[in-house]
């Protein structure tokens, strides 16, 4: 490869890229450093952030402070007082708001969350609509257990049967 050709490679997938008050469409490097941003991807090997929005991230270590995040898929995620939809990570230390997580270790404080699943969840005054976990230890509070969650399927399903039978009753074909 020519030194011309290489020079155009590193110019379209930087090495470090630093932000600050800027609007970004999308970002692939080794390193991303942003503040004050709004990126519509990144795809990085470590990225570093606060007080910026991102629509997707894909990083092996993820860093945010006061941060808005669509999609997160990293190795190792640290949030704090960050709101995130989906959370997918090894291992999470996790303090804000996320929709789903999903991860082999979540450590989290003071954190609310739709669904999370984890091999292991340490938790620090935590709420979860619902909590899958091999191993969860702190304060979890759930609001989705399995009493709860079986008693609500029956019931839906019955619910279900009676609706198709009386569609059917109804609706039904005549000889």
């Amino acid at each position: 490869m020519s030194e011309l050709e290489q020079e155009a490679q590193n110019e379209e997938n930087p090495q470090i890229v630093n932000l600050s008050q800027a609007s970004v469409e999308r970002i692939e490097a080794e390193l991303v450093r942003a503040a004050q941003a709004s990126i519509g991807a990144i795809k990085a090997n470590e990225v570093d952030m606060s007080m910026s929005a991102v629509g997707a991230v894909e990083s092996q270590k993820f860093e945010g402070n006061r941060m808005i995040v669509g999609a997160l898929n990293a190795e190792t995620t640290a949030l704090n007082t960050s709101a995130v939809g989906l959370l997918q990570s090894n291992q999470i230390n996790f303090n804000g708001k996320a929709l789903v997580v999903v991860a082999n270790t979540v450590e989290a404080q003071e954190a609310s969350v739709g669904v999370a699943v984890a091999q292991q969840i340490s938790a620090r005054n935590i709420r979860a609509g619902l909590v899958i976990g091999r191993e969860i230890h702190g304060d979890v509070q759930s609001l989705i257990d399995p009493r709860t969650a079986l008693l609500s399927g029956v019931i839906g399903g019955m619910v279900a049967g009676l609706i198709m039978l009386a569609g059917k009753l109804l609706f039904g074909r005549k000889k």
